[in-house]
């Protein structure tokens, strides 16, 4: 099947990466913030997070050509009891377009039955004349409609499209601070479930700096079985806790040292440590001790995490059967880690925090 996705303006580039890791597509184009592509499994497609709706994609057309298309199309396939027809203009994204530092926002104007464009003179409530002269018994809802019909105007096409599903996450709800148990650097929920994606997670997923089981709450709501490592027992027990709290079953948690992890696993997602309240295993002569990252030394401070880091690549490199999706704070050199460990990066993201962080998000294999 045909499919056109609204993806979201918050970071276009991250949400076309995420439909396309998750269904991978032989083809795609990209117009504005609608990818299009064919896929025979749109039912994944409720797991996306930046994705605002997912469609039918009926056909392409133009100013010039959209009454003759509407007229030669075959309405009654795809209706069933009632209709309505929404008109988006979309406007052109800025260049570099993602949302938030990587570019514009695209905007989408619906513009009711007053016309789609100044000199063409079509609206609304006129298309749904010409496709109502082609159904047997013909109804509209505007409130409701099990078919909701909607055409998307761009600079050059017209994209005709029928409502599969409108996504509507909780991801609001499950926010850190709403949690039975709290962590204070934990990830959006949003951005938790689109990293699980870019890995093309099937079936499990394995954190190994699992903290109070952000990643894998939203691992678990989408019916993938979460694993969970974790250095203090403490952070252990909140996982749980917060696991149970949603209902999710099963899962694995593992009190152990992410550099001790030896089971191997197909898709490993994660928010590396690195707050000041974090604490890190490092080589002091022949010993291994734990210090904490509040120090004084920024330079010291960076160059204990990424030696850390590196420990930890080292492990991912020898555990890591298929993809991962790992975030670096930006002040690391991670690129460099990453070639040491002997590892390939396939795609990567910046998400901007505040003044002093950027995540980089990096898709590994």
């Amino acid at each position: 099947m045909k499919c056109l996705f609204l993806l979201s303006g918050e970071n276009i580039r991250l949400a076309k990466e995420e439909v396309l890791s998750l269904l991978v597509p032989k083809k795609h184009k990209v117009v504005n913030n609608l990818l299009i592509l064919e896929t025979e499994d749109i039912n994944l497609a409720d797991r996306l997070a930046y994705t605002k709706k997912t469609f039918q994609l009926l056909f392409e057309t133009n100013k010039e050509k959209i009454i003759e298309d509407i007229k030669r199309f075959e309405w009654q396939s795809i209706y069933k009891e009632n209709f309505c027809v929404r008109i988006h203009k979309l406007c052109d994204a800025q260049k570099g377009g993602g949302g938030g530092r990587e570019g514009g926002k695209n905007r989408l104007n619906t513009n009711l039955a007053t016309g789609w464009d100044r000199g063409v003179g079509t609206s609304e409530k006129q298309l749904a004349d010409h496709i109502w002269d082609k159904l047997k018994s013909p109804k509209v809802n505007l409130t409701n409609p099990k078919t909701s019909i909607e055409f998307f105007i761009t600079k050059d096409k017209i994209y005709a499209a029928k409502l599969i599903k409108e996504l509507k996450h909780s991801f609001e709800s499950r926010k850190a601070h709403k949690r039975p148990e709290l962590h204070p650097t934990a990830l959006n929920p949003k951005l938790a479930r689109a990293l699980i994606n870019l890995a093309g997670a099937q079936k499990e997923v394995m954190d190994p700096f699992c903290g109070a089981g952000g990643i894998l709450i939203e691992a678990g709501l989408i019916k993938l079985k979460p694993i969970g490592y974790d250095l203090y027992k403490d952070m252990v027990k909140r996982s749980k806790i917060n696991l149970d709290h949603y209902k999710i079953r099963p899962y694995k948690l593992i009190n152990q040292d992410a550099l001790k992890i030896k089971a191997k696993y197909n898709y490993i997602v994660s928010d590396l440590p690195y707050g000041l309240n974090t604490s890190i295993w490092v080589k002091k002569g022949n010993e291994n001790k734990k210090l904490s990252l509040k120090q004084k030394d920024k330079k010291q401070r960076i160059k204990n995490i990424e030696e850390f880091y590196l420990k930890f690549l080292k492990i991912l490199k020898k555990i890591l059967k298929k993809k991962a999706v790992i975030i670096f704070p930006n002040y690391v050199n991670y690129k460099s880690l990453i070639k040491k460990a002997n590892l390939k990066i396939e795609k990567e993201f910046s998400q901007f925090i505040h003044g002093s962080l950027t995540r980089k998000i990096v898709v590994l294999k």
